[in-house]
């Protein structure tokens, strides 16, 4: 019996020393692991918005954007409306209210979801200890941070009141495009936190379990489920009634225009304007500043803009042909295809209908005329040969010539990553009937202002800005070729010439500095097409963008004289003192361009692009605001006279496709050599809107692809857009031209002239043909002549 009792002492005594000493190690380790526990959370609660974001508006007001490092607004409980807060308690923590920052309850319900499923299931984490995590940015394994995770839930239990510790979470929590839920908010819908419908805030709370995939802007879909789940368990918490849960997942997303389409819209021009703003007011004050930055910019102008570009430059595409796959897998030695290869180049947009995804070719059966095409996940697609004959003819820039593709096989091989257009969805088949989709090789960029104020619109410097942030507009330089060519004549007209002067289309050849086997080369310009006109007229040939009468013109002013005109109308580029300069020969942007037009379309008044209207301060103060005056550079007369020819141009010449917006424009087509350049420039009133088209690294797009196909379609889909709510206005005549009716000769018309060889031309005051008796002899000539003839008649 003493041993039996002395040993259960033992075995007592030992528990307890164990109980001590494992309590001990416990205890020291908790507080071990307590000891790097975050101290500084209570500074949260008082945080001011210090750091503050660069917001950009657009010209009416609307914000299209913000400048930020980090995007984050912490805003007070009290401007959580209740429906955000209930929301996020039926989503995420429904017992937060009633438990000490851990819920045993939960994590013993969990457990055993999990043990029946085998597998990792559902979560038990309350919102405190999701708060605490927002806090432990560590990388220590999942256990211990789970330990920490716990011990500084706890603390901040003890801490804070429940109120604080959602403050905490909800302004410090991400979803999917902004840290916090008032720039959350901001972003999504353009409003305020305290703001939001009830619809709105279940939608903010069901991106929190995966931001990236319930983004409303990316997968709308998704977004709305994953919302009527939250809206759904509101009303099983009594948060809402049944009506409010109907109404709720009823409403659409409503969601503000700056998504990530119109981010995509804008990013060449607020990229051009950020670099201004850091080169002016430095890298602090753009990005924790607070300024706020009105742009030009019309939003409207801009998506119209954007969209015009995109779908002129896929046309051109489709008219080129199919220029072959993004890339192409190689097999593994087994002759399959590396599944982890393919889901990296396939990625992870959603399937749905009119939707653009990237596929790769499985299989192709060229006697059938179908190829099978893996998309995301297990998903298949079925590409036809009937939807691959329109890309039959490709363009070979190498060769300068189209081939024709016979076959499938000729097109596609296994292991091409092609792009996709998801036609309909055949589900006998479970298959999608696919478009074959080509993002455009060949860029381009366009600028929309106003002449009068130099407010630019709208610009664009390619298809698309995540792929390249080079902008065609105002970084690329590119030969102009004929959209030169007013600037030549503008200049013609300062010198003495008229619009009815008389010019000489005939062959022409040159010596210059070039050597070809110790010789002099001969340069010897053609028109387009290797048409001559003989004597033609002024406005004619610029009409006709006729290269040799142009020379002529240079010849006699001279290239110097020409340059230092182009000078004073805000053309900077490099200019070779020859005579190729007047067919475009040197290399300028397309806003150079473009405000050198805006001289002619502003009655000989030059005003810079502005690109920003006025920035503000925080306390909003006004820092700068562009008046932007203008300065007189050519007359009015001038500027009328070539704009008139311009509208020729558009009525009966190379800009013939202008003439589809409905309303008196002016404007000129520009093609260089073996069409590797396309322009079009062209202006009404109160808008003018220059277009530029080419590869990156310039070779021809296409024999037929001049300003005139290539560029010209993109002007007019965008300025049928932008005229659309702007009212017709005509080209005035200022008071110091004047029309006259003359003969095609080039002297004024007699009243007995034939009226086939009579038209009316416009003069600069003073350069019209004289009236003198010399017409007045022609016409009583004529008449004694055939009152002669009429007695001889009798008498015989």
């Amino acid at each position: 019996m003493n041993i039996f009792l002395k040993t259960l002492k033992w075995f007592f005594f030992s528990g307890i020393v164990v109980s001590l000493v494992t309590g001990i190690a416990i205890g020291s380790y908790l507080w071990h692991l307590s000891q790097g526990l975050p101290e500084n959370i209570d500074i949260e609660l008082d945080k001011r918005n210090d750091v503050l974001p660069t917001v950009l508006f657009d010209r009416d007001g609307k914000q299209i954007g913000e400048l930020f490092l980090q995007r984050r607004v912490v805003i007070s409980y009290e401007s959580f409306p209740p429906h955000l807060i209930q929301a996020l308690l039926a989503s995420e923590d429904s017992r937060y209210f009633s438990h000490f920052g851990i819920d045993p309850i939960r994590m013993l319900k969990a457990a055993i979801v999990n043990f029946e499923a085998g597998d990792f299931v559902q979560g038990a984490s309350t919102l405190t200890q999701q708060t605490a995590r927002l806090f432990l940015l560590t990388q220590e394994k999942k256990l211990v941070r789970k330990i920490r995770e716990i011990l500084l839930s706890l603390k901040m239990e003890s801490k804070f009141d429940k109120q604080q510790i959602i403050t905490l979470y909800l302004n410090k929590v991400f979803f999917g495009n902004a840290e916090g839920v008032e720039a959350s908010t901001q972003g999504y819908f353009g409003k305020h936190t305290e703001e939001l419908t009830l619809s709105e805030s279940a939608l903010l709370v069901g991106l929190l379990p995966a931001p990236s995939r319930f983004n409303p802007n990316k997968n709308p879909e998704l977004a709305i489920q994953r919302r009527n789940q939250v809206l759904f368990r509101m009303a099983e918490e009594r948060f809402i009634s049944h009506e409010e849960m109907i109404e709720a997942q009823a409403e659409p997303l409503n969601l503000s225009r700056m998504s990530d389409s119109t981010s995509d819209a804008t990013a060449h021009y607020v990229e051009h304007v950020r670099r201004y703003l850091i080169e002016k007011y430095g890298y602090d004050t753009l990005y924790t500043g607070g300024l706020k930055v009105h742009l030009a910019m019309d939003l409207d102008y801009q998506l119209y803009a954007q969209e015009a570009l995109r779908s002129g430059l896929e046309d051109l595409t489709h008219r080129q042909g199919y220029q072959g796959p993004i890339k192409s897998i190689l097999p593994q030695e087994d002759g399959q295809l590396a599944q982890t290869e393919m889901a990296e180049h396939i990625g992870d947009v959603p399937l749905s209908i009119g939707t653009v995804v990237r596929g790769v070719v499985r299989k192709v059966d060229a006697e059938k005329g179908i190829a099978q095409i893996q998309l995301r996940g297990e998903q298949f697609g079925l590409l036809e040969w009937e939807h691959l004959k329109e890309w039959q003819r490709t363009w070979q820039s190498e060769t300068q010539n189209y081939t024709w593709v016979q076959s499938m096989s000729d097109m596609l091989a296994v292991g091409d990553v092609i792009e996709v257009e998801l036609q309909d969805y055949a589900s006998s088949e479970g298959l999608f009937r696919l478009k074959l989709h080509q993002v455009p090789k060949v860029n381009g960029g366009i600028i929309a202002l106003n002449p009068i104020n130099g407010h630019v619109y709208a610009m664009s410097g390619g298809y698309d800005y995540t792929a390249s942030e080079f902008n065609r507009s105002t970084q690329a330089v590119r030969q102009p070729g004929s959209a030169f060519k007013p600037i030549v004549y503008a200049a013609a007209l300062d010198t003495g010439y008229t619009l009815n002067s008389r010019l000489v289309d005939s062959p022409r050849a040159y010596k210059t500095d070039n050597r070809i086997f110790g010789e002099q080369e001969i340069w010897k310009p053609k028109n387009y097409g290797n048409k001559l006109e003989g004597s033609v007229t002024l406005r004619s040939a610029l009409v006709k963008s006729l290269n040799l009468p142009t020379i002529g013109l240079v010849e006699d002013l001279g290239p110097q004289r020409l340059i230092s005109y182009s000078r004073k109308l805000g053309i900077s580029a490099s200019m070779d003192k020859n005579l190729t300069i007047g067919l475009g020969s040197f290399s300028v942007t397309l806003e150079e361009m473009v405000e050198a037009y805006g001289v002619l379309a502003n009655r000989g008044q030059r005003v810079d692009p502005v690109f920003v209207i006025k920035i503000e301060d925080v306390h909003g103060n006004i820092l700068e605001e562009n008046g932007n005056p203008t300065e007189k550079i050519i007359s009015e007369e001038t500027a009328f006279l070539i704009t008139d020819a311009m509208r020729d141009v558009v009525d009966h010449g190379t800009g013939v496709r202008a003439k589809a917006i409905g309303r008196p424009s002016a404007g000129k087509t520009g093609t260089t050599n073996d069409s590797k350049d396309a322009w079009y420039i062209g202006f009404i009133p109160q808008l003018l809107t220059g277009v530029y088209v080419g590869y990156d690294n310039p070779k021809s797009m296409g024999g037929t692809e001049t300003g005139s196909r290539a560029a010209a379609p993109i002007w007019v889909d965008f300025m049928k857009n932008a005229v659309a709510n702007l009212a017709t206005e005509q080209f005035s005549q200022p008071p110091g031209v004047i029309t006259v009716k003359v003969h095609e000769s080039g002297r004024r018309a007699a009243p007995c002239d034939p009226p086939e060889q009579t038209f009316y031309e416009h003069y600069r005051v003073g350069t019209e043909p004289a009236t003198d008796n010399l017409i007045h002899n022609l016409c009583d000539s004529q008449q004694r002549l055939a009152a002669s003839e009429a007695e001889n008649k009798l008498e015989l």
